[in-house]
């Protein structure tokens, strides 16, 4: 039996029933686990519908959804595979897909953290840079900037930016910001907007981490552009690992940090 674990975010899951269904060989069985609180009644109701062979029992606060693979491919199916590809969302002129952090708009922290950031300069990077919108603010912005390094660990994030930014300033590459990144020249400056959840269970730990692996690559005196929710405890572990933190904004449920090393 091949496992399907959907996430919180619908097209997502969607598209990974699409690419398993299209992947598995006739009579195969595709078990879907949606949690209840993760739109689980909803999936099982729509898959219920669109494919006729489904199986569906609940247990563990959780809908357990079997489909067997068959030679006639449900018309969803050609629909579903879509959210598995980059495609140009045109209400944020960027290339995204779901699973990507805010894939389909512009994510407001990050736009509150633009529309504070100064004059950059030298060398930096963007850890966490998703598809690609601060990247491209900062170097659209900052004639000074002679290197941006553009940071995700999702391979898909990285073909997005990889499509989404042109200018030859970007080294974009996939890395993981919670550990010390390999081939980073001396920082002079970081922008983030740091991730806090794994899956759909909160980690604080996973913010805290970038900051220190910020604060490892920044040179003596260099400066990281912090965006945040505002429940997020992250002052402590930025006072920690930098000389000084200045909270610079607070507003609509943000605030933004300027840490100097």
């Amino acid at each position: 039996m091949i496992r399907i674990h959907g996430t919180k975010q619908k097209e997502e899951t969607h598209g990974l029933i699409a690419k398993t269904w299209q992947e598995a060989d006739a009579g195969s069985e595709i078990e879907i686990i949606q949690p209840n609180d993760l739109g689980g009644k909803s999936l099982e109701k729509m898959l219920l519908k669109h494919f006729p062979n489904a199986q569906s029992e609940s247990k563990k606060k959780s809908r357990f959804i079997t489909l067997t693979k068959t030679d006639d491919t449900p018309s969803i199916i050609d629909e579903w595979i879509t959210h598995t590809q980059l495609r140009m969302i045109d209400s944020t002129g960027f290339y995204s897909m779901p699973g990507l952090f805010g894939w389909n708009k512009i994510d407001a922290g990050s736009q509150l953290l633009s529309e504070h950031l100064p004059n950059l300069k030298g060398t930096g990077a963007d850890f966490g840079c998703g598809y690609g919108f601060l990247t491209r603010h900062a170097l659209t912005q900052n004639i000074d900037i002679t290197t941006l390094y553009s940071l995700d660990f999702d391979t898909r994030a990285v073909d997005a930016c990889t499509k989404n930014i042109s200018d030859a300033r970007a080294v974009i590459k996939q890395a993981d910001c919670t550990n010390r990144v390999d081939d980073l020249k001396p920082l002079d400056f970081v922008i983030m907007n740091p991730p806090f959840h794994d899956g759909a269970t909160e980690d604080r730990d996973m913010g805290i981490k970038f900051i220190e692996t910020a604060a490892r690559h920044l040179r003596s005196k260099g400066r990281a552009w912090i965006v945040a929710n505002k429940h997020m405890p992250y002052e402590k572990a930025i006072l920690k690992h930098f000389k000084s933190c200045e909270k610079i904004v607070e507003q609509n449920g943000f605030k933004i940090f300027k840490c100097i090393k």
